[in-house]
């Protein structure tokens, strides 16, 4: 199965292959002010089944050993990942092209989430990062 999806204005694109790991919302204060939304939902894929097919993003860090990478065109958000999980990318849900086809499961980061923000879909809230 492969995936694809890219930024905004189409200067880059990438593809994604297999299923995700995981897909999850993020309510942490850096993805909520990196994103300027109020959470952000991720699917995780394995580093290797990832790569960009059109254009090259600006990576940039939001705090030590985190790696986010945009378009250097329009700043869409499109993949982050941590420098101790080499083998692991997360991929903006909203930037592939059918994003309806990944399923949230969990909230993480939900003692973060902003107070109008109601959870009441059922999936597991966590309240710091998710629990192995």
């Amino acid at each position: 199965m492969h995936r694809e999806g890219g930024c905004f204005c189409g200067a880059v694109r990438y593809r994604a292959s297999g299923e995700p790991r995981v897909v999850t919302h993020c309510h942490c204060v850096h993805c909520r002010r990196t994103s300027a939304a109020p959470f952000v939902t991720w699917a995780e894929f394995k580093r290797e089944d990832f790569a960009y097919t059109k254009g090259t993003p600006v990576e940039y860090s939001t705090r030590p050993a985190v790696i986010r990478a945009c378009c250097p065109k329009c700043g869409t958000q499109l993949t982050y990942r941590r420098e101790d999980a080499p083998d692991s990318l997360d991929v903006t849900v909203c930037s592939f092209d059918e994003p309806e086809r990944l399923e949230p499961q969990d909230h993480v980061w939900s003692d973060r989430r902003l107070p109008w923000v109601q959870l009441d879909d059922g999936l597991p809230q966590y309240r710091r990062a998710r629990e192995s």
